[in-house]
């Protein structure tokens, strides 16, 4: 099954570095197969003959703890769960950042975390383990920073640029 793969926060600020080609090498060894990369902030995409993404997401944070030493979430989507929530964008504004989530978070957190942002300018909304946030002002300016979200809505997240979403849907092909 081809997935595309998003890893948090590696390679930001000095931190946390991983060269993709190391990576690549060690999801290679460890039956993954077409491993492809995109830019160094953990945007891959793999195909493994596992079925569960919930698997995957353990086993490709385990291997990145065995290889590289750090605890790095992975948030896995299989190709056609990561089709079908690009084509539900919920806004059609470019300026969108989302936030891949590893479960669907409770109906109450996500309220909660509407609550929150309700005097805000930006907006968001949930379609399946996608958090899309219309952004006002910028990702700086934005209450609904991964932090928060992660917080509020007891999950494991990372986010990305609506470049990079589509970016990896075409890759992906």
């Amino acid at each position: 099954m081809k997935y595309i793969i998003f890893l948090r926060a590696i390679n930001v600020g000095g931190n946390r570095k991983i060269k993709m080609l190391d990576l690549r090498e060690v999801l290679t060894a460890n039956a993954y197969q077409n491993v492809t990369t995109y830019i160094q902030s953990g945007n891959v995409i793999a195909e493994h003959a596992e079925t569960s993404y919930e698997w995957v997401q353990e086993d490709i944070a385990a291997l990145i703890e065995d290889a590289f030493g750090f605890d790095v979430p992975a948030i896995v989507f299989p190709l056609d769960e990561y089709a079908q929530g690009i084509l539900q964008k919920p806004f059609e504004d470019e300026k969108l950042m989302v936030h891949f989530l590893n479960q669907v978070p409770e109906a109450v957190d996500l309220d909660t975390l509407k609550e929150l942002g309700k005097d805000q300018q930006d907006r968001c909304e949930i379609t399946g383990r996608f958090l899309y946030v219309n952004l006002s002002d910028g990702v700086s300016d934005s209450i609904y920073s991964n932090k928060l979200v992660e917080r509020v809505l007891r999950v494991k997240a990372t986010a990305r640029n609506w470049r990079t979403v589509t970016t990896m849907q075409e890759k992906s092909k």
